[in-house]
């Protein structure tokens, strides 16, 4: 299906001196980077017709092994969110929902989503039926990490299921090809869920049953599509489209369908990074490169970015940059002054002057009650963390004396730092499991670096 994404980007060219607290505060120079919209068809109605044809005969066929497979039963189901993280994952969060179901069906730039609002899309003769999740930030790059799981919503049987597809594909042409699967609930309702990722894909066959909650895929961009996303589309038992959301402009269906309905918006930050270069990689079917790093030297600039999902207008965001000595060396509000936005990137620049001392700095972002934060170093040993973020586990954090490390891989290296900067603990345990013992440290934040298989990961750890 059809998803756009918004980019803004935010350049500094300046720093001033606040009147009121004497902190230098970033200059706001902002411009605006959209991609283009474009009204495309999802899938054709004969396309559809193809697709129930075929569940039809999945049907039949699954009736001659087992006749009392779809003995209707029950109500409708009431669903949990069809997606999740991959285990291991410890970002603040990896989606956004783009596109709702389309409640005005007058095609051709006649929007209505569930909640009056125009979260959707329709083209020249046709409306969109499901709702998007789509991977956000660096969509291309998770999904070969595949960190969103496709889960069933409910119980079911799965009618169809397909794979081995395409799943690179940046064009919303009906391309019928698409990699998912198909489940029918006790009481006849049925959830499509579509685009998979080539190859990540359950091992159940169609006639099988799944639990809630059980795996089904990874999220890709296979079919008509132009980013990774899942497509999550459903049906009651008489095949009338149903939009499992509630809201006060959704005539299809009278009650959620949700256990948990989620909020219409989600304003939130996604991640929050330091980067190398102000270079964005927006090219279609490519693994993005993330310009991520944690330190720099004198005379460079640290590129700081916001991945926010639902920013709202005039919405504000308290970012704090404190030095090594827990000083402040950047305090203030960024406003949004643009329209709602489903997912955006906003970028500072902090030059790296004679001033900064050597350490680890901490940059700390409120948005809309919550807080996040990440930590970046000048004249450090912190490195970009280039190792898959599944392959480490440490536990427990926050701690007040042991911290353990585990890792799929041999753990080569492990430093631990305080934010000054300091080397406290260095062990070479050569295996896949490693402890450090921190009873004698003082409470704070420390920075743990393990080195594997030629990378390295920072991870940041609380001792009580």
């Amino acid at each position: 299906m059809r998803t756009t994404l918004f980019y803004l980007f935010f350049g500094i060219s300046t720093v001033m001196i606040s009147q009121n607290t004497g902190r230098r505060t970033p200059l706001n120079n902002p411009t605006l980077q959209l991609t283009k919209i474009e009204k495309t068809e999802c899938i054709t109605a004969s396309q559809r017709q193809e697709v129930r044809q075929q569940i039809a005969l999945n049907k039949h066929a699954i009736i001659q092994q087992n006749p009392n497979a779809f003995q209707r039963k029950g109500n409708s189901p009431l669903f949990i969110m069809p997606l999740r993280a991959k285990a291991g994952f410890g970002d603040y969060g990896y989606y956004i929902v783009n596109n709702q179901v389309d409640h005005d069906l007058t095609p051709n730039g006649h929007l209505l989503d569930y909640e009056c609002g125009e979260r959707t899309y329709d083209w020249v003769n046709g409306n969109h039926e499901g709702t998007d999740y789509v991977l956000w930030p660096y969509p291309w790059k998770r999904m070969q990490e595949e960190i969103m799981e496709v889960v069933a919503a409910a119980p079911g049987t799965i009618i169809d299921k397909r794979d081995g597809n395409f799943d690179l594909n940046c064009v919303n042409n009906g391309n019928p090809l698409w990699n998912g699967i198909i489940i029918e609930h006790a009481d006849g309702s049925q959830a499509w869920y579509w685009h998979f990722k080539d190859g990540a894909i359950t091992t159940k066959n169609i006639g099988d049953t799944v639990a809630e909650g059980e795996y089904l895929g990874a999220a890709g961009s296979s079919g008509s599509s132009t980013i990774p996303h899942l497509h999550f589309e459903v049906y009651d038992a008489s095949n009338n489209l149903i939009d499992p959301y509630e809201g006060s402009c959704n005539n299809m269906n009278a009650d959620s369908w949700f256990v948990d309905q989620p909020d219409y918006f989600v304003p939130s930050i996604n991640r929050l990074s330091t980067h190398n270069s102000a270079n964005f990689d927006t090219d279609c079917g490519v693994v993005e490169n993330t310009y991520e790093e944690l330190n720099f030297e004198l005379g460079e600039t640290v590129y700081f970015r916001i991945f926010y999902r639902d920013i709202q207008t005039d919405s504000n965001t308290h970012i704090v940059v404190k030095k090594p000595d827990n000083s402040i060396l950047y305090d203030y509000i960024f406003t949004s002054p643009w329209p709602n936005y489903t997912g955006a990137s906003a970028m500072w620049e902090f030059p790296v002057d004679g001033t900064w001392p050597d350490g680890v700095y901490t940059i700390t972002a409120e948005f809309e009650g919550n807080n996040y934060e990440t930590i970046f170093g000048v004249n450090t040993n912190l490195g970009v963390e280039d190792l898959k973020i599944t392959e480490i586990t440490i536990y427990p954090n926050p701690t007040s004396n042991t911290i353990y490390i585990e890792a799929n891989s041999t753990l080569e290296k492990v430093e631990l730092f305080d934010l000054l900067g300091r080397k406290i603990i260095e062990v070479s345990p050569f295996a896949e499991k490693t402890e450090l013992n921190m009873e004698g440290l003082k409470a704070g934040v420390y920075m743990v670096v393990i080195f594997s298989e030629g990378k390295r990961v920072v991870k940041k750890i609380l001792k009580k």
